[in-house]
């Protein structure tokens, strides 16, 4: 009798479980049956003493279809971000600038000694970035940046919260370690009546004040395990906060901090599975800077990508990302992602981008301009045409190992198919479906029309 009540319960529970993970399919179903893609500029900022942030609607159709979201952070000279961590993992790129930052794997050993004048302090690494880096931050792991140059550190920071890593809904969540600043993404959960947006409200502040995690502990609690006077507690808690204050906080007179440059593993920046273990792992590797790319034509552009062979990390995580540079008047041929969603972020310059659905419909047709975002879902067809001498751009992929396939050019679906195929699919004679097939040399890129010098040199 014993073991058919426990097999009944089991049956129930389970049960339950399939009907809500139904449930909660049955009303993301239709999330991206687009009549019509946008590109998207950010629609919140954030002000604070050191810098602003600026955030795109993770309620937004396109977003919601891609389970992701971004945010913009300009940080001024010695500005600090301070501490926070994520419901889900992260990829921030260095848009702007350069700097340093810093990732707490929990549990992982302090491994660096800094000496000052009250003896010898220990702390995990920190590490410095530059333009063009991506930097991968696991879900959970705290981060925090510095900018100690004189020009504006600007970077984007893109969340992928449809990730399993993520076990809350799919609301992105950055939880504050320091400041009484509301987090980013909450006054969208405030707006649109989000599932219990007020349920996890500080009790010690008002609503619209924000608090960071210290923020809902009784000074008792933390006074007992900091081991420290109640006027630390205080500030612990950003109880003696400025307003004007924020996320992002103006460091008096510099942050001095130690950092060693961490060495690349076998000098390419590759690592064997060994060394690669969660507290000695590499998270950030230069898209800018790579040596080899996915795609290069001297009079074209240029693609290139990071996924989880060059940073082993992204497989942990899910995640890669893609930057490409079109020179004016070049063209990226249509194609699309085979296992990921793309969230495109125009860099520099602007295109003409043209997105398909799967029936056929063209659900964006217009300009991607520098700062606009672009979501396209996976197995979307897209096609770019440069507009201006350089259009760059990086795109956030949800997968640690995105393929890409291409329709038109050099060992495209359409060349892959038998001259004859090509010929009673189109309605075409012969000839036609040859030229069809192969009078397109490139894979990727393809050169300005009026180009006099066609050189086949696209590589993948």
């Amino acid at each position: 009798m014993a073991k058919l009540l426990a097999l009944s319960l089991c049956f129930c529970l389970l049960l339950l479980r399939v009907s809500s993970s139904a449930f909660r399919q049955q009303a993301e179903e239709n999330v991206c049956q687009f009549q019509r893609l946008n590109a998207l500029r950010p629609d919140n900022r954030i002000d604070s003493e050191g810098g602003f942030i600026e955030t795109w609607n993770p309620k937004s159709q396109e977003f919601r279809c891609a389970g992701a979201t971004l945010s913009r952070c300009t940080l001024r000279r010695n500005a600090l971000r301070r501490p926070y961590y994520s419901n889900a993992p992260q990829q921030i790129f260095i848009q702007q600038g350069s700097g340093y930052f810093g990732l707490i794997f929990p549990g992982c050993p302090a491994t660096f000694e800094e000496p000052n004048h009250r003896g010898s302090q220990r702390h995990q690494k920190v590490q410095r970035f530059k333009e063009g880096d991506l930097i991968a931050v696991p879900h959970g792991v705290a981060f925090w940046m510095y900018n100690d140059q004189d020009t504006d550190l600007v970077t984007l920071c893109f969340m992928h919260t449809d990730s399993f890593h993520n076990q809350l809904d799919y609301f992105p969540r950055k939880f504050n370690l320091a400041g009484k600043q509301e987090q980013e993404f909450l006054q969208y959960q405030h707006q649109h009546g989000g599932p219990r947006s007020q349920e996890f409200s500080p009790r010690d502040h008002h609503e619209g004040e924000g608090g960071n995690i210290f923020s809902g502990f009784t000074p008792e609690f933390l006074s007992h395990a900091f081991q420290v006077d109640r006027e630390i507690v205080q500030n612990l808690r950003g109880e003696n906060e400025r307003e004007e204050q924020g996320p992002i906080v103006t460091v008096r007179g510099a942050l001095r901090i130690l950092s060693p440059e961490r060495e690349e593993f076998d000098g390419r920046g590759m690592g064997n599975g060994i060394q690669e273990t969660i507290c000695t792992a590499t998270v950030k590797k230069n898209l800018q800077g790579l040596t080899t790319e996915f795609s290069y034509n001297p009079q074209a552009g240029i693609l290139r990508n990071v996924n989880d062979l060059r940073l082993p990390i992204l497989n942990w995580l899910g995640l890669s990302a893609e930057y490409g540079k079109l020179y004016r008047n070049a063209m990226i041929v249509p194609h699309y992602n085979l296992n990921a969603n793309s969230i495109i972020y125009g860099l520099n310059g602007r295109a003409h981008v043209q997105v398909v659905d799967c029936n056929g419909n063209r659900v964006f047709d217009e300009e991607l301009q520098e700062g606009h975002v672009l979501v396209l879902p996976q197995n979307f067809a897209v096609a770019v045409r440069s507009q201006s001498e350089n259009f760059e751009y990086v795109a956030f992929k949800t997968n640690s190992r995105p393929s890409m396939a291409n329709l038109a050019g050099e060992n495209s679906i359409v060349w892959n198919l038998p001259e004859e195929v090509v010929a009673n699919s189109y309605g075409l004679p012969r000839e036609q479906a040859r030229q069809l097939k192969n009078n397109n040399p490139f894979k990727f890129l393809v050169p300005p029309q009026d180009s006099h010098m066609m050189i086949k040199t696209d590589v993948a």
